[in-house]
Protein backbone atom coordinates (compact mmCIF):
# COMPACT_ATOMS: atom_id res chain seq x y z
CA UNK A 1 0.00 0.00 0.00
CA UNK A 2 2.79 1.84 0.40
CA UNK A 3 3.26 2.94 -3.54
CA UNK A 4 -0.35 2.95 -3.82
CA UNK A 5 -2.14 6.33 -5.12
CA UNK A 6 -4.68 6.82 -2.88
CA UNK A 7 -6.14 9.85 -5.50
CA UNK A 8 -6.91 6.89 -8.27
CA UNK A 9 -7.73 4.45 -6.18
CA UNK A 10 -10.54 6.06 -3.52
CA UNK A 11 -13.66 8.54 -4.88
CA UNK A 12 -12.06 11.77 -3.40
CA UNK A 13 -15.22 13.70 -4.09
CA UNK A 14 -17.71 11.15 -1.70
CA UNK A 15 -14.38 11.05 0.75
CA UNK A 16 -14.57 15.22 0.57
CA UNK A 17 -18.34 15.03 0.99
CA UNK A 18 -18.06 12.66 4.03
CA UNK A 19 -15.29 15.16 5.50
CA UNK A 20 -13.21 12.46 5.14
CA UNK A 21 -10.55 14.15 2.45
CA UNK A 22 -8.98 17.42 3.64
CA UNK A 23 -8.19 18.57 0.41
CA UNK A 24 -4.47 17.50 0.42
CA UNK A 25 -4.58 13.86 2.64
CA UNK A 26 -7.34 11.34 3.61
CA UNK A 27 -8.40 11.31 7.18
CA UNK A 28 -9.29 7.70 7.32
CA UNK A 29 -7.17 5.78 9.78
CA UNK A 30 -4.44 2.79 8.07
CA UNK A 31 -6.58 0.04 9.15
CA UNK A 32 -10.19 1.34 7.81
CA UNK A 33 -8.31 3.09 4.31
CA UNK A 34 -6.64 -0.98 4.23
CA UNK A 35 -10.31 -1.89 4.34
CA UNK A 36 -11.60 0.06 1.78
CA UNK A 37 -8.92 -0.78 -0.66
CA UNK A 38 -9.24 -4.41 -0.04
CA UNK A 39 -13.16 -4.27 -0.68
CA UNK A 40 -13.98 -4.35 3.19
CA UNK A 41 -15.89 -2.41 5.61
CA UNK A 42 -14.45 0.37 8.07
CA UNK A 43 -15.01 -0.08 11.62
CA UNK A 44 -17.94 2.69 12.49
CA UNK A 45 -16.68 6.19 11.38
CA UNK A 46 -18.69 9.05 13.16
CA UNK A 47 -19.67 11.32 10.03
CA UNK A 48 -20.81 14.61 10.94
CA UNK A 49 -22.18 17.55 8.96
CA UNK A 50 -23.88 15.63 6.21
CA UNK A 51 -25.67 17.44 3.60
CA UNK A 52 -27.26 16.56 0.21
CA UNK A 53 -30.43 17.44 -1.32
CA UNK A 54 -32.84 15.95 0.43
CA UNK A 55 -31.33 15.89 3.78
CA UNK A 56 -28.90 17.23 6.44
CA UNK A 57 -27.27 14.92 9.48
CA UNK A 58 -25.75 16.74 12.22
CA UNK A 59 -23.78 13.68 13.04
CA UNK A 60 -24.36 9.69 11.57
CA UNK A 61 -22.06 6.53 12.79
CA UNK A 62 -21.85 4.38 9.70
CA UNK A 63 -19.46 1.93 8.07
CA UNK A 64 -18.04 3.14 4.61
CA UNK A 65 -17.45 0.55 1.99
CA UNK A 66 -16.26 0.97 -1.83
CA UNK A 67 -19.11 -0.15 -4.35
CA UNK A 68 -18.38 -0.30 -8.08
CA UNK A 69 -21.52 0.12 -10.04
CA UNK A 70 -21.93 -1.29 -13.52
CA UNK A 71 -20.70 1.82 -15.07
CA UNK A 72 -17.18 0.91 -13.16
CA UNK A 73 -17.32 3.97 -11.26
CA UNK A 74 -16.22 3.67 -7.41
CA UNK A 75 -18.33 5.04 -5.25
CA UNK A 76 -18.02 4.87 -1.20
CA UNK A 77 -21.37 3.50 -0.11
CA UNK A 78 -22.77 3.97 3.47
CA UNK A 79 -23.45 1.24 6.08
CA UNK A 80 -25.84 3.04 9.33
CA UNK A 81 -26.80 1.36 12.55
CA UNK A 82 -30.16 -0.09 11.50
CA UNK A 83 -32.58 -0.16 14.34
CA UNK A 84 -34.13 -3.31 13.66
CA UNK A 85 -31.79 -6.30 11.40
CA UNK A 86 -31.94 -5.74 7.78
CA UNK A 87 -32.85 -9.34 6.99
CA UNK A 88 -31.75 -11.41 4.11
CA UNK A 89 -34.01 -12.97 1.84
CA UNK A 90 -31.59 -15.45 1.52
CA UNK A 91 -31.87 -16.71 4.81
CA UNK A 92 -34.62 -18.35 6.34
CA UNK A 93 -36.11 -17.52 9.69
CA UNK A 94 -33.83 -20.46 11.59
CA UNK A 95 -30.34 -18.98 9.57
CA UNK A 96 -31.34 -15.60 10.34
CA UNK A 97 -31.88 -16.48 14.02
CA UNK A 98 -28.71 -18.22 14.71
CA UNK A 99 -26.79 -15.56 13.17
CA UNK A 100 -28.27 -12.83 15.04
CA UNK A 101 -27.95 -14.97 18.10
CA UNK A 102 -24.51 -15.32 17.75
CA UNK A 103 -25.17 -19.40 17.66
CA UNK A 104 -23.42 -20.04 14.25
CA UNK A 105 -21.15 -16.71 13.09
CA UNK A 106 -21.33 -17.83 9.27
CA UNK A 107 -23.81 -19.77 7.20
CA UNK A 108 -22.24 -20.91 3.83
CA UNK A 109 -25.08 -21.92 1.26
CA UNK A 110 -25.83 -22.71 -2.30
CA UNK A 111 -27.90 -19.76 -4.04
CA UNK A 112 -29.24 -20.00 -7.43
CA UNK A 113 -29.40 -17.08 -10.00
CA UNK A 114 -32.27 -15.55 -12.17
CA UNK A 115 -29.85 -16.85 -15.29
CA UNK A 116 -30.17 -20.70 -13.93
CA UNK A 117 -26.80 -20.50 -12.27
CA UNK A 118 -25.73 -21.11 -8.36
CA UNK A 119 -22.57 -20.66 -6.49
CA UNK A 120 -21.80 -21.06 -2.80
CA UNK A 121 -22.27 -17.79 -0.81
CA UNK A 122 -20.86 -16.89 2.75
CA UNK A 123 -23.26 -14.92 4.77
CA UNK A 124 -22.73 -12.71 7.67
CA UNK A 125 -24.58 -10.56 10.50
CA UNK A 126 -22.87 -7.42 11.68
CA UNK A 127 -24.03 -6.69 15.21
CA UNK A 128 -22.61 -3.33 15.35
CA UNK A 129 -24.60 -2.28 12.20
CA UNK A 130 -27.41 -4.73 12.20
CA UNK A 131 -27.08 -5.70 8.67
CA UNK A 132 -26.55 -9.00 7.52
CA UNK A 133 -23.62 -9.30 4.18
CA UNK A 134 -22.16 -11.96 1.90
CA UNK A 135 -19.56 -12.80 -0.13
CA UNK A 136 -18.51 -15.46 -3.03
CA UNK A 137 -15.42 -17.22 -1.18
CA UNK A 138 -14.13 -17.37 -4.72
CA UNK A 139 -13.28 -13.90 -4.59
CA UNK A 140 -11.44 -14.40 -1.17
CA UNK A 141 -7.79 -13.41 -1.15
CA UNK A 142 -6.24 -16.35 0.66
CA UNK A 143 -2.80 -15.81 2.08
CA UNK A 144 -0.46 -18.17 1.06
CA UNK A 145 1.58 -18.03 4.60
CA UNK A 146 0.58 -17.10 7.69
CA UNK A 147 3.68 -17.04 10.47
CA UNK A 148 5.68 -18.97 7.69
CA UNK A 149 3.34 -22.01 7.53
CA UNK A 150 2.14 -22.45 3.38
CA UNK A 151 -1.59 -23.14 4.37
CA UNK A 152 -2.57 -26.72 2.52
CA UNK A 153 -5.47 -27.17 0.06
CA UNK A 154 -8.17 -27.81 3.39
CA UNK A 155 -7.05 -24.76 5.27
CA UNK A 156 -7.45 -22.66 2.03
CA UNK A 157 -10.72 -23.45 1.31
CA UNK A 158 -11.44 -23.59 5.12
CA UNK A 159 -10.44 -20.44 4.96
CA UNK A 160 -12.35 -18.88 2.91
CA UNK A 161 -15.32 -20.44 3.81
CA UNK A 162 -15.44 -18.84 7.17
CA UNK A 163 -14.64 -21.33 8.81
CA UNK A 164 -11.76 -21.78 11.51
CA UNK A 165 -8.18 -22.85 10.64
CA UNK A 166 -5.81 -23.79 13.24
CA UNK A 167 -2.14 -23.52 12.51
CA UNK A 168 0.61 -25.76 13.40
CA UNK A 169 2.05 -23.35 15.89
CA UNK A 170 -1.87 -23.62 17.98
CA UNK A 171 -2.73 -20.00 16.09
CA UNK A 172 -6.26 -19.81 14.98
CA UNK A 173 -7.37 -18.09 12.41
CA UNK A 174 -10.68 -17.19 10.43
CA UNK A 175 -11.68 -14.86 7.36
CA UNK A 176 -14.34 -12.54 8.64
CA UNK A 177 -16.00 -10.13 5.82
CA UNK A 178 -17.54 -7.91 8.35
CA UNK A 179 -14.08 -7.40 9.92
CA UNK A 180 -12.22 -4.32 8.62
CA UNK A 181 -8.84 -6.56 9.01
CA UNK A 182 -11.05 -8.97 7.69
CA UNK A 183 -9.70 -11.28 10.01
CA UNK A 184 -9.96 -13.26 13.31
CA UNK A 185 -6.89 -14.76 15.40
CA UNK A 186 -6.64 -15.89 18.39
CA UNK A 187 -3.48 -14.34 18.86
CA UNK A 188 -3.23 -10.65 17.79
CA UNK A 189 -0.35 -10.26 15.60
CA UNK A 190 0.53 -12.52 12.58
CA UNK A 191 2.77 -11.97 9.81
CA UNK A 192 0.70 -12.92 6.41
CA UNK A 193 2.37 -13.38 3.08
CA UNK A 194 0.90 -13.10 -0.55
CA UNK A 195 1.66 -14.27 -3.53
CA UNK A 196 1.01 -11.59 -6.84
CA UNK A 197 3.20 -11.98 -9.90
CA UNK A 198 4.96 -15.00 -8.41
CA UNK A 199 6.50 -12.97 -6.05
CA UNK A 200 5.77 -13.30 -2.00
CA UNK A 201 5.35 -10.11 0.04
CA UNK A 202 4.94 -10.52 3.69
CA UNK A 203 3.54 -7.75 5.86
CA UNK A 204 2.80 -7.45 9.40
CA UNK A 205 -1.07 -6.87 10.98
CA UNK A 206 -1.45 -6.67 14.08
CA UNK A 207 -4.30 -5.42 17.15
CA UNK A 208 -6.54 -8.63 15.28
CA UNK A 209 -9.92 -9.16 17.05
CA UNK A 210 -9.99 -11.79 18.72
CA UNK A 211 -11.65 -14.89 17.44
CA UNK A 212 -13.17 -15.41 20.91
CA UNK A 213 -14.22 -12.98 23.22
CA UNK A 214 -11.17 -14.21 25.42
CA UNK A 215 -8.13 -15.19 23.61
CA UNK A 216 -6.97 -19.10 24.56
CA UNK A 217 -3.40 -17.67 24.13
CA UNK A 218 -1.52 -16.02 26.80
CA UNK A 219 1.12 -13.98 24.70
CA UNK A 220 0.07 -11.92 21.69
CA UNK A 221 2.10 -13.94 19.30
CA UNK A 222 3.87 -17.05 18.90
CA UNK A 223 7.63 -18.21 17.95
CA UNK A 224 6.29 -19.07 14.30
CA UNK A 225 4.89 -15.28 14.58
CA UNK A 226 8.95 -14.31 15.66
CA UNK A 227 10.52 -16.19 13.06
CA UNK A 228 8.31 -15.09 10.41
CA UNK A 229 8.95 -11.84 11.89
CA UNK A 230 12.78 -11.93 10.93
CA UNK A 231 12.14 -13.06 7.87
CA UNK A 232 10.38 -10.48 6.71
CA UNK A 233 12.73 -7.70 7.78
CA UNK A 234 15.29 -9.99 5.79
CA UNK A 235 13.37 -10.17 2.80
CA UNK A 236 12.21 -6.55 2.31
CA UNK A 237 15.53 -5.62 2.77
CA UNK A 238 14.91 -2.87 4.99
CA UNK A 239 17.37 -4.78 7.88
CA UNK A 240 20.64 -6.78 6.39
CA UNK A 241 22.37 -7.23 9.42
CA UNK A 242 20.94 -9.96 11.16
CA UNK A 243 21.40 -8.65 14.54
CA UNK A 244 19.74 -5.40 14.02
CA UNK A 245 17.13 -7.76 13.13
CA UNK A 246 16.99 -9.45 16.27
CA UNK A 247 16.91 -5.98 17.85
CA UNK A 248 13.82 -4.86 16.11
CA UNK A 249 12.22 -7.84 17.12
CA UNK A 250 13.11 -7.30 20.83
CA UNK A 251 11.89 -3.64 20.51
CA UNK A 252 8.62 -4.28 18.53
CA UNK A 253 7.43 -7.39 21.39
CA UNK A 254 8.82 -5.03 24.09
CA UNK A 255 6.39 -2.30 22.92
CA UNK A 256 3.41 -4.22 22.24
CA UNK A 257 3.22 -6.34 24.66
CA UNK A 258 3.50 -3.41 27.04
CA UNK A 259 -0.10 -3.46 28.49
CA UNK A 260 -1.16 -6.57 27.02
CA UNK A 261 -3.77 -8.35 29.24
CA UNK A 262 -3.63 -11.97 30.54
CA UNK A 263 -5.65 -14.04 27.85
CA UNK A 264 -7.44 -11.05 26.59
CA UNK A 265 -6.87 -9.19 23.03
CA UNK A 266 -6.68 -5.54 22.84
Amino acid sequence: MKNLIIEEALPIADLSRLGLYDGARHLLDETDLSALLSGRRTSLINLQNLVSESFTIDSLDAKLSLNTDPDSLQQIRLHPIYKEPKRSVDLSDIETNELISGEVKNIAKRIGFSDGGSKTIVFEYDSETREFISYDPAAVEIPFQINGEQLDTNKRADFALGKIVQLADGTMVQHRASEPQGILASRTALILTVMKDGAATRFLIKNISPIMDVSIHQTPFSPAFETAFLEMKKSDGSLSDEKLQQMELINFKSEYTRGYGHGVSR
